[in-house]
């Protein structure tokens, strides 16, 4: 993730009716970079845990080599974070 640019992907998929979403950003500039490194470096990539509930949603994060998918019962802190600010500034 060091190299610019790269691309932050957050797909909301599950729920009652099944639905799909999803939210892309790209990051370009240096000044960005610096606003998004901190938050993808926050969240536990490797200890991700926990198994969808029936009907709920679970999102699939993926950043540069990093990929992780998140029930949304796990979806606090850092992984709330990253899929709250992606959806703000995805449009």
């Amino acid at each position: 993730m060091d190299e610019l640019p790269f691309v932050i992907s957050v797909v909301r998929s599950g729920g009652f009716a099944g639905l799909r979403r999803e939210w892309t950003i790209e990051v370009s500039a240096p000044d960005d970079a610096e606003r998004w490194r901190p938050i993808v470096e926050a969240c536990p990539w490797d200890h991700v845990g926990g198994d969808p509930v029936p009907d709920g949603f679970v999102y699939d994060f993926r950043v540069a080599e990093h990929e992780a998918v998140v029930a949304e019962r796990e979806l606090d802190g850092p992984w709330r974070q990253l899929a709250d600010e992606v959806r703000r500034h995805a449009g």
